[in-house]
C-alpha cells in the first residue's frame, strides 16, 4: 500500500459480527416461456452482491430487462432508464454520452458498473457516461439511494449495474438486430454468436451505430448533435458444479459532437464549440468462483480487471470584449486513464439464519492528461500565446466490507453492513506553473454503515425500512488539475476538498399478487460537504469548493393493475422530489429539478398460443413539471414543464419467440421541449423501428 493506516477498528468490528453470527418497479414486463408476466417475487437481482428476489431487498431497486430495452427502441442505456422512478436522464450538450441522475444526485454521484465492475472517471465535471450499446445488455439493475457499504465511493446517489449477455443453451446460437430512428435518421446494427458446450460457455458480439443530427420539435434540426459509436465484446467461461472461471473483453469507440445551446452565441462570444472526436474504452476482465466449499463457507469469488479509457476533447471559442480586440482561443485536452481493479468476496452461512458476505476491494486509477491552449489576440497587433501542459496523477482506493443478513422470527429479515475505505491520491508530475503551490498528495479514511429491515408477514407483500450512509471522495481533476473547458474562465483545483457524505432514511412497500403490482418508497437524505464550483470575488476564476449541505426528500411510486379478462394493464410511475441547497451565504429550494416527473399509460398484451405469437400495444404519456434554479447571486432560471404522448406496439413469434418487431411513435404531438438537466432539446415527433432474430 502507498500508506500505512491500519484497519484495526473495522477488523475488530468484522470479527465481532462474525462471532455473533456463529452464536445464533416499476411495472415488470418480464415474461416466462408461456407468456405470463413475471411477478416481483420472481425477479432475481444481484446488485446487492448476492442473488436475491427483489421482494427481499431492503433498498429501493428497479430492473430493466432486455425485452423492455428492445420494445422501447432505446438508443442509449440512459434512454432505457428514463421511466424508472427516481431517475432522470440527461444529455447536457452531448447526445452521444448520456448520463443519469438518481434522486436529484448528479452523475458524478452515481456509480456505473458493468458486470459489477466500476467505470471510473477521474477527469470529468459530470461523472461517468454510460458508454455501452443497449443490444449487449441482459438487464440493468438500479439501486436508488446510497449503496456505499457494498459498492464504495460514487455510490452516494445510487448504482446502475449493467449486466451484459453471456452464453447460451446450445453449442451454436446467433442473434441479429437493427434499429432505425427517424429523429436522427440513424441506424443501429447488432450481431452476436453465442453458445455452450461441455462446460464451456461463450459469446462474441459487435455493434455499429451511426446517428445524424437530432430533429427537435417543430422540425428543428440541431447541428452538432450527431454521433458514431461501435463496440465489440467477447466472453468465455468454463464451469463445473462447484467451480467457474471466465474472461471477458470489451472495446468501445465513439466520435461524439457537442451541441452549442441557444443563448451561448452572443456579440461578446460569436463562436463557441465543443467536440469529442474520440471517447474510447478497452477492458480485460477475469474471474474465478468456487462454491459449496462447506456447510458454512458457501462461496469465494475473485474478480480482476484492467480498463483503459481515452478522451480527446476540443473547444473553440472567440471572445469579443468591448473594443477592437478579438481573442481567439483553441483548446485540446486528452485524458488517458488506466484503471486496475481487484475484488474478493466470501459468502458464509452461520447457524442457518445469518448469511454473511465479507470482502476486499482495490482500485488503482492512473491518469495521464494533457492540456493545450492557443490564445490569439488581434489588436493592437496579432499575437499568439500557446500553453501546453501535462499532468500525471493516481488515486488508490482500498476497502473492506461486511454485511450480515439475519433471518429473524415473525417473518423479519435484518440486514446490517459496514465498509471501511482508505483513499490515497497524488499528483506526481506536472509542468503547469499554476500548480506550483498546489498540495500534491491527500489521504482519507472513512467508515459507512447501513441497516435494513424487511417484513413479509402477509402473502405477496414486503414492507421495508432502510438507513444508509453515503461517501464520495473528490476525483483527481477536483483535487489537483482543474479544467479550462466549458466556460470562458478556468476552474482551479482544490486539494483541501473534503469528501461528500450523506445519511438516508427510507420506508417502502412492494406488493404483487399477479393482478396488482405496487412499489412505493418515501425517503429523506441529508448530504454534507457537496463539491461544486464557485467564482472568486473578482469574477475572474472559479474553483472547486465544498458547500454546506443539501437536503432531499421525495416519494417514488410504480403501480399497475391487470384486467385479465381484457388483457389490459393501466399503469403509472412517477417521482415527487424536493431538494434544498444550503451554504454559508444562501439557501434555496430552486435546485434545477422538476418536483414531479412520471409516466402513465394503458398497455394491451395478449399471447396467442396457437399461432405462437405475442402482441402488445402501449399508449402512454411522459411528463415533468417546471424546474427552477437559483444561483448564489439570486439569479433564477426556469426550465418549462413538458408532456409528451407516445405509442409503442410490437410482436414476437416463433417456437421460441425468436422473431421480434417493435414500432414506437414518440412525441406524437411534436412538442418542443427540453428536460431540466439538459441543454439540448429532446427529439420532436419521430419513429423508432426495431427488428431482431435469434436462432
Amino acid at each position: 500500500m502507498r500508506f500505512n493506516k491500519k484497519p484495526s477498528l473495522f477488523m475488530l468490528w468484522l470479527f465481532t459480527v462474525c462471532i455473533a453470527g456463529t452464536g445464533g418497479e416499476a411495472w415488470a414486463q418480464n415474461e416466462t416461456e408461456d407468456g405470463q408476466r413475471v411477478r416481483t417475487q420472481e425477479v432475481v437481482v444481484t446488485a446487492t452482491k448476492t442473488e436475491r428476489e427483489l421482494l427481499d431487498v431492503p433498498a429501493s431497486m428497479s430492473v430493466v430487462n432486455s425485452d423492455e430495452i428492445f420494445e422501447q427502441g432505446s438508443g442509449t442505456v440512459a434512454d432505457a432508464l428514463r421511466d424508472v422512478p427516481g431517475v432522470e436522464v440527461y444529455d447536457q450538450s452531448v447526445p452521444g454520452a448520456t448520463r443519469v441522475l438518481i434522486r436529484g444526485e448528479s452523475a458524478s454521484r452515481v456509480l456505473i458498473l458493468i458486470d459489477g465492475q466500476k467505470v471510473s472517471e477521474q477527469k470529468s465535471m459530470d461523472g461517468a457516461a454510460i458508454l455501452v450499446d443497449p443490444n449487449m445488455i441482459e438487464r440493468i439493475e438500479v439501486i436508488k439511494g446510497p449503496a456505499s457499504v457494498l459498492h464504495g465511493s460514487e455510490a452516494i446517489g445510487g448504482v446502475v449495474n449493467i449486466i451484459t449477455k453471456k452464453g447460451g443453451q446450445r453449442p451454436l446460437q446467433a442473434e441479429a438486430a437493427t434499429t432505425y430512428n427517424s429523429a436522427t435518421n440513424g441506424l443501429d446494427n447488432y450481431l452476436s454468436a453465442f453458445g455452450a458446450y461441455n462446460g464451456f460457455s461463450y459469446r462474441v458480439s459487435g455493434n455499429y451505430s451511426d446517428q445524424g443530427d437530432r430533429i427537435a420539435g417543430d422540425n428543428t434540426r440541431l447541428p452538432s448533435t450527431s454521433y458514431l459509436d461501435r463496440e465489440f465484446m467477447g466472453y468465455l467461461d468454463y464451469s463445473t458444479d462447484v467451480f467457474k472461471i471466465g474472461y471477458s473483453y470489451d472495446n468501445y469507440w465513439s466520435n461524439v459532437n457537442s451541441y452549442t445551446p441557444d443563448g451561448t452565441i452572443t456579440a461578446e462570444m460569436p463562436l463557441f464549440q465543443l467536440d469529442l472526436p474520440e471517447w474510447s474504452r478497452e477492458k480485460h476482465a477475469g474471474f474465478v468462483e468456487v462454491k459449496d466449499i462447506s456447510d458454512v463457507f458457501l462461496k469465494v469469488r475473485l474478480d480482476g480487471y484492467y480498463q483503459s479509457t481515452y478522451k480527446d476533447f476540443r473547444q473553440e471559442m472567440d471572445i469579443d470584449p468591448a473594443g477592437p480586440q478579438l481573442i481567439r482561443r483553441r483548446m485540446k485536452t486528452t485524458n488517458d486513464q488506466d484503471s486496475t481493479g481487484i475484488s474478493l468476496q466470501t459468502d458464509w452461512l452461520f447457524f442457518e439464519d445469518h448469511y454473511v458476505i465479507a470482502g476486499f476491494d482495490f482500485l488503482d486509477d492512473s491518469l495521464d492528461a494533457s492540456s493545450w491552449t492557443s490564445s490569439t489576440t488581434t489588436f493592437p497587433a496579432p499575437a499568439t500565446t500557446i500553453y501546453d501542459y501535462s499532468y500525471k496523477a493516481w488515486q488508490d482506493t482500498y476497502a473492506v466490507y461486511v454485511q450480515d443478513e439475519w433471518s429473524l422470527p415473525a417473518d423479519f429479515t435484518l440486514t446490517v453492513g459496514a465498509r471501511q475505505t482508505w483513499v490515497d491520491s497524488k499528483l506526481t508530475d506536472s509542468d503547469d506553473p499554476g500548480l506550483a503551490n498546489v498540495t500534491r498528495s491527500t489521504t482519507d479514511d472513512h467508515m459507512v454503515f447501513s441497516s435494513g429491515l424487511v417484513w413479509k408477514g402477509v402473502k405477496d407483500l414486503a414492507l421495508r425500512a432502510l438507513y444508509a450512509q453515503g461517501y464520495r471522495y473528490p476525483n483527481l481533476q477536483q483535487l489537483y488539475i482543474g479544467t479550462t473547458h466549458g466556460a470562458t474562465i478556468p476552474t482551479d483545483p482544490n486539494a483541501a476538498l473534503k469528501p461528500e457524505t450523506s445519511d438516508t432514511f427510507e420506508l417502502g412497500a412492494r406488493y404483487d399478487d399477479g393482478t396488482w403490482s405496487i412499489d412505493l418508497a418515501g425517503f429523506t437524505t441529508t448530504a454534507k460537504d457537496y463539491i461544486t464550483t464557485q467564482l472568486n470575488a473578482a469574477g475572474t476564476r472559479r474553483s472547486f469548493v465544498n458547500v454546506d449541505e443539501a437536503n432531499t426528500y421525495g416519494v417514488e411510486l410504480a403501480a399497475g393493475y391487470t384486467i385479465a379478462a381484457l388483457d389490459l394493464t393501466p399503469y403509472a410511475s412517477g417521482t415527487f422530489l424536493r431538494r434544498q441547497f444550503k451554504t454559508s451565504t444562501y439557501s434555496t429550494h430552486e435546485t434545477g429539478h422538476p418536483e414531479i416527473t412520471g409516466r402513465a399509460g394503458l398497455r394491451y398484451e395478449r399471447d396467442f398460443a396457437v399461432t405462437e405469437l405475442r402482441y402488445y400495444a402501449d399508449l402512454y404519456a411522459r411528463f415533468a413539471t417546471d424546474a427552477r434554479e437559483r444561483d448564489s447571486t439570486g439569479v433564477t432560471t426556469k426550465n418549462q414543464g413538458w408532456e409528451t404522448l407516445n405509442f409503442g406496439t410490437g410482436v414476437s413469434f416463433g417456437p421460441e419467440r425468436q422473431y421480434k418487431i417493435s414500432l414506437n411513435v414518440n412525441n406524437i404531438l411534436d412538442r418542443k421541449y427540453q428536460v431540466a438537466t439538459s441543454s439540448v432539446d429532446d427529439p420532436g415527433r419521430h419513429v423508432v423501428m426495431s427488428g431482431s432474430v435469434s436462432f
